[in-house]
């Protein structure tokens, strides 16, 4: 499969940790063989920090590799996963995700959050 990385905007002072993998696929069992699955659908695929405002943005799919149960749970904490959690977010639509991780980017970096 040839698929490509979703894009996204993101302000000025992110860093990306890790981006395993947010890709341009919707969760959609009948589209992507059963072997594809666990490396589109995990736990770790997208970790941003925001160090100027202590903010960590976590995104990951639970249960990992599983369309027809799962979801994709998008967190944002103060510091790290021992701070305090400041919003969860939780969808099958990857457009809907995209909209939400781009609103709490831009959220941050206005200290709305």
């Amino acid at each position: 499969m040839n698929i490509c990385l979703q894009p996204l905007r993101i302000p000025t002072g992110w860093h990306v940790d890790y981006n395993n993998g947010l890709w341009e696929i919707d969760p959609v069992a009948e589209l992507i063989p059963i072997e594809d699955r666990w490396w589109l659908f995990k736990q770790d695929m997208l970790q941003m920090i925001q160090p100027r405002f202590n903010r960590m943005l976590d995104l990951g799919w639970y249960p990992e590799g599983d369309l027809f149960e799962g979801h994709y749970r998008l967190v944002l904490y103060e510091g790290d996963f021992k701070g305090r959690l400041l919003h969860q977010f939780t969808t099958r639509d990857r457009q809907t995700l995209v909209v939400e991780i781009e609103r709490l980017l831009t959220a941050v970096c206005s200290r709305e959050l």
